[in-house]
């Protein structure tokens, strides 16, 4: 997945424009995602997804599967958020119970005031995430550190972010490799032996992830690294388009004013 969203950032519709514009694009829509309320990040998801799906001509399979992907997150965090439980002999009549039930000495119910707290979390957190997958959909990571450099963020900080971006490929390499090597000598057979190949992998993937990471660090040392990435990434023809500023301008302002008003 990550793969294919790198490639798809070089092959975006919006690729020509400017990645500094588009991170404040970015920027300034996952500020008002964090704080507005759920109907206007509601509205901002969707056309946020416009941006990315129109215009930037992402597949929609790919942005279904990564939308999915931060779904799994969200609903494995939820029941914290949404379930409450008390002991029976304490347990009263509560305000807003809209269901209940017994398990052993326990009562679990969700309340109103739990629905509404995950509905809203739910919503800001999706809106905020579609405003960083339009900046991982049209800006290519090394043109993204470009810009990063030239707003004057210390060098150590974006070899980091170099580094870790270079690891997770790294990461998701050798484990792609294990799989196919545990499916090549009979392993996943049935479900006790899929957990218990599982749990192998896991267990060595890091031990390789790190050999495989030393030896990216020996022959960088060997073809002269210096303690400075330089990357390529800018492209020689990016120039800023009046209709998508125009659009984005009065995006933003609709949706500000919106949120004014729900506010007062």
């Amino acid at each position: 997945m990550i793969r294919r969203i790198d490639a798809l950032a070089y092959e975006s519709g919006l690729r020509r424009l400017p990645a500094a514009h588009k991170l404040l694009f970015s920027l300034a829509a996952l500020t008002l995602a964090l704080i507005s309320h759920p109907p206007v990040q509601a509205l901002l998801f969707v056309w946020m997804s416009v941006w990315i799906l129109v215009y930037a001509r992402t597949p929609w399979r790919v942005y279904v599967a990564a939308v999915g992907a931060s779904l799994v997150f969200l609903l494995a965090g939820m029941p914290a958020l949404l379930l409450e439980a008390a002991r029976l002999e304490t347990a009263g009549p509560a305000a807003g119970v809209l269901a209940s039930r017994e398990l052993g000495g326990w009562v679990v119910y969700v309340t109103e005031e739990g629905f509404r707290r995950g509905w809203a979390l739910a919503v800001r957190s999706q809106a905020a995430f579609v405003c960083f997958a339009f900046l991982f959909f049209t800006v290519p990571f090394a043109e993204l550190l470009q810009v990063f450099r030239r707003l004057g963020v210390p060098a150590v900080l974006t070899d980091l972010l170099m580094i870790m971006y270079r690891f997770i490929f790294v990461l998701l390499e050798t484990a792609q490799q294990m799989w196919i090597a545990q499916r090549a000598r009979g392993g996943h057979a049935g479900m006790t032996a899929a957990l218990k190949d599982a749990a192998r992998l896991v267990f060595q993937l890091f031990a390789r992830a790190m050999l495989r990471y030393r030896q990216m660090y020996i022959s960088m040392t060997a073809r002269g690294f210096a303690d400075d990435f330089q990357v390529i990434g800018t492209v020689a023809s990016a120039a800023p388009s009046k209709r998508y500023q125009r659009e984005a301008a009065a995006g933003l302002i609709v949706l500000a004013i919106l949120e004014w008003w729900m506010r007062g």
